[in-house]
C-alpha cells in the first residue's frame, strides 16, 4: 500500500510539468509570433502595413492583417510558401521557408484574435 504522501507528491509533480510545459509552449508560440513580425517588417513592410491597425506605407498595398483576412489559411500558406504574384509589377515574388511561412502565419493570426 502505498502511502498518501506519495500520491500527492506525484499529483504534485505532474501538475508541475504539465504548468511547465504550457509555459515553454506559450513562450515558443510568443517567439515564432515575434518571428513572424520581423519578417514581415524585413520583407513587406516597405509597402505594406503589418500591425492591428493603420495604413500601409504604400496606399495601393493593403495592410497584410487584410490580406490575411481574404485567403482560407492553406491557400495563403501555399502562397507565401510559392512567393505570391501581384499585378502590381513592383512588388518582388518572396518565396518564403515553410518555418518562414508557419511563423508569419502566427503573427497574423494573433492580429486577427486580437479584434
Amino acid at each position: 500500500m502505498v502511502p498518501r504522501f506519495a500520491y500527492r507528491a506525484r499529483s504534485l509533480i505532474v501538475g508541475l510539468l504539465l504548468c511547465l510545459s504550457a509555459t515553454a509552449n506559450a513562450a515558443d508560440s510568443s517567439q515564432l509570433r515575434s518571428r513572424g513580425k520581423a519578417i514581415l517588417q524585413e520583407k513587406c513592410g516597405r509597402c505594406h502595413a503589418i500591425e492591428a491597425a493603420g495604413e500601409s506605407p504604400l496606399k495601393q498595398a493593403p495592410p497584410m492583417r487584410d490580406i490575411y483576412a481574404r485567403f482560407a489559411p492553406r491557400e495563403l500558406q501555399a502562397e507565401l510558401t510559392e512567393g505570391m504574384v501581384s499585378r502590381h509589377r513592383a512588388m518582388p515574388q518572396i518565396e518564403f521557408s515553410d518555418e518562414d511561412v508557419d511563423a508569419i502565419l502566427a503573427y497574423l493570426y494573433a492580429l486577427a484574435v486580437k479584434k
